[in-house]
């Protein structure tokens, strides 16, 4: 188990306890099966009917209002805007990625057609970051009946990978990573979302959703 797998599990044993991890068996039960919390799902990117882009973390200007202020895409989305690119190839199938993501594929590469999956507002004006499923449930009804045969390669942060795939297929979608391209996986301590800076601070939060995925 690599490093980053060991505190994940750690991590979830702290935020859920123990108990989560046994499961009763009786005597002549069959032992229950293994679970895989690890293993994305890929395919060939050019099997891809579109791409889903899900970001991580931001840069925020000093003295902006993090409840009013989209941060600058920062390190981190730069490289998932690569990611998108090298998955989409020289076809022109259509990119759904969020704010930060979209913000670099128009401006660095030209891309005019991606679709930008913003964040809400509140009446009052604040951000209403949406979490995965958000995202996910944007572009499904974005996509209407077309879901039922999309084939959706996503582009997400290496920790975030398992389960931003598994969530957009629980919305219809068959979901895979583009096989062959590399996802981020270098932590931005300087992020504007605090639990996006290092792994310590994200993969108990992620392992719990990895887990609240499991049927």
């Amino acid at each position: 188990m690599s490093s980053k797998r060991a505190v994940a599990a750690a991590a979830a044993v702290a935020v859920l306890g123990p108990v989560a991890w046994l499961v009763p068996v009786t005597a002549s039960a069959a032992p229950p099966a293994a679970v895989d919390l690890w293993t994305v799902p890929t395919a060939p990117a050019d099997t891809a009917t579109l791409i889903v882009a899900y970001s991580f973390g931001n840069r925020l200007p000093a003295g902006a209002d993090s409840t009013r202020t989209i941060g600058e895409p920062g390190p981190v989305n730069e490289a998932l805007a690569a990611a998108v690119v090298a998955a989409r190839g020289d076809r022109g199938i259509p990119v759904y990625a969020q704010t930060e993501i979209a913000e670099v594929l128009k401006s660095r590469y030209g891309m005019t057609d991606v679709v930008a999956i913003d964040p809400d507002r509140a009446a009052d004006g604040t951000l209403v970051y949406l979490s995965t499923d958000g995202v996910a449930a944007k572009v499904a009804q974005l996509r209407g009946t077309a879901v039922a045969t999309d084939m959706a390669a996503v582009v997400a942060f290496q920790d975030h990978l398992w389960r931003a795939t598994r969530t957009t297929a629980e919305r219809g979608f068959d979901a895979f990573a583009p096989a062959g391209v590399a996802m981020p996986d270098q932590y931005d301590p300087q992020s504007g979302q605090l639990w996006t800076t290092s792994p310590i601070l994200y993969l108990p939060t992620d392992f719990a959703g990895r887990l609240a995925l499991l049927k």
